[in-house]
């Protein structure tokens, strides 16, 4: 079946069942992902399984017994307590997801009972007054540390290889869309994102779409049942305003099967963490949170100013030695200043290292002119820009010549996570959509960061800078400083 807006039979056009029983009650074959599915999750299991073995057999080994046992029960708790907070749920299993956030909540969580097992009283580990930890105390709150440590390793590896997989076009769920009015951007996203493990094999329309495509519309129940078996679908999924009729009579047609149901109402730039549910008569609605709370921007810059100020001066030794480095590499002061554009439009000075030859701005213009661009259209970037010294292109890839941004940070004018400090000319040339960057205060990392950096467009830049703008918060921003390690790490787009 391909993926063209096909007309799906309906159940007159099929041969009925010589028996006469309903269709509905025919169980429906096993789909390839329902197999990639049991082994996905008989990995995770094993895995978490081993993640509580593995420093209960080596307590085992140097410790007494006893010291193991309280291990291993501490783990098996711990893991329970994870897949009950949802770490074998959806998001993991189909979505890739690692779960990190459900298994360090796990892991706090069994603290009390950690001491317990260990033979510590409670209190005084709240109170924190044991002077002296024993030889099972150590044993057991290591143990549990590593234990959290493993079990989250593995999952980043079974993350990364559904991912990898999926992108080689193994592991997809067969997905059956109903379209309804204003479906087409999220239909163009689903195509673009094969990492979301979607493979659409047929549609189906509702309301006004039904006469607009040639696909066939929502009959019934039964024909939805005799669709999902024949096709062997995985997902159905609503995209666009599907008639709450249509919805229904979807629902009906799943109630005996185990195929999924995802409603996609087509919202852009909206995550989870912005929208709360509200009671009305006989349903639910959604409601977006469209404002950022002052308490949460307070708390951003306190969180700024406090951690660029501790992350300066770790840094201190690494800076002394960059600033020597560029020195001795090339003729010219250590550092660059340049005006850039803040929060509302207003200018500031950035710090950087200088990574280029002290004339490399009289020299732009000749650089622009051989077509060296990148290919972002607004933000000139070069890959083999000749005005890079040798120590520029080793601190520009580690991302090193911009840690004296730190020292914006801590005066205010720029934050740790945002949107990507732009150049008095870019933003002359900026549309409405793009100004919407400068509602917030620019930061050292971001989305852009940590999604291609320079290799990215102007559009997608733009994009991702929106999704920052209209998603801000604490969750996001923890993210975005996880994943800034491991593109710092790649290199990738750094240049």
């Amino acid at each position: 079946m391909t993926t063209s807006s096909l007309t799906l039979p309906l159940p007159e056009q099929r041969q009925p069942p010589s028996s006469g029983h309903d269709t509905a009650a025919i169980p429906a074959p096993r789909s390839p992902w329902a197999r990639v599915r049991a082994d996905l999750m008989t990995w995770l299991v094993l895995n978490d399984l081993f993640a509580v073995a593995l420093p209960a057999w080596v307590v085992a080994g140097v410790r007494r017994p006893e010291a193991a046992l309280a291990v291993a029960l501490t783990g098996l708790l711990m893991i329970v307590t994870a897949w009950l907070l949802g770490a074998l749920g959806m998001d993991t299993i189909e979505q890739g997801s690692p779960s990190t956030g459900h298994l360090f909540t796990a892991g706090l969580a069994t603290v009390p009972a950690a001491a317990l097992l260990a033979g510590m009283p409670v209190a005084e580990l709240l109170a924190g007054t044991s002077s002296t930890a024993t030889p099972t105390e150590t044993a057991v709150f290591m143990g549990l540390a590593v234990q959290v440590i493993l079990a989250m390793a593995g999952r980043q590896v079974e993350s990364a290889w559904l991912r990898r997989r999926r992108l080689e076009g193994y592991g997809l769920r067969r997905t059956l869309v109903i379209m309804g009015p204003g479906a087409q951007p999220m239909l163009t996203h689903l195509r673009r994102h094969p990492m979301d493990g979607f493979l659409i094999v047929g549609y189906l329309s509702s309301g006004q779409e039904a006469s607009a495509h040639s696909a066939t519309p929502v009959r019934s129940a039964q024909h939805i049942a005799s669709v999902v078996r024949a096709e062997q679908i995985d997902v159905v999924m609503t995209v666009g305003s599907v008639l709450p009729e249509d919805l229904v009579t979807v629902m009906r047609g799943l109630e005996s099967t185990q195929t999924r149901l995802i409603v996609a109402p087509g919202l852009q730039d909206v995550v989870p963490g912005r929208m709360s549910s509200l009671s009305i008569t006989n349903g639910w609605t959604g409601v977006i949170a469209v404002r950022t709370r002052r308490t949460r921007a307070l708390g951003k810059s306190l969180f700024d100013r406090l951690v660029g100020s501790l992350l300066l001066l770790a840094a201190s030794p690494l800076l002394l030695v960059t600033a020597l480095a560029v020195r001795l590499d090339s003729a010219g002061p250590a550092f660059y200043a340049q005006e850039r554009v803040g929060r509302e439009g207003v200018p500031f000075t950035m710090w950087k290292f200088r990574s280029m030859y002290s004339d490399a701005d009289q020299r732009r213009d000749f650089v622009v002119s051989t077509g060296g661009d990148a290919g972002n259209e607004v933000m000139f970037k070069d890959r083999q820009d000749p005005r890079i010294t040798r120590v520029g292109r080793t601190i520009r890839r580690l991302s090193i010549d911009e840690l004296p941004q730190l020292l914006n940070v801590v005066r205010g004018e720029m934050s740790l996570v945002g949107p990507r400090p732009a150049l008095p000319h870019e933003v002359e040339q900026y549309d409405a959509e793009a100004r919407r960057r400068l509602l917030v205060k620019p930061g050292m990392t971001g989305l852009w960061q940590v999604s291609g950096r320079s290799d990215l467009s102007w559009a997608s830049t733009v994009a991702l800078d929106r999704h920052y703008v209209d998603n801000r918060g604490g969750a996001l921003d923890a993210r975005i400083l996880a994943g800034t390690l491991r593109a710092v790490i790649g290199g990738k787009g750094a240049y």
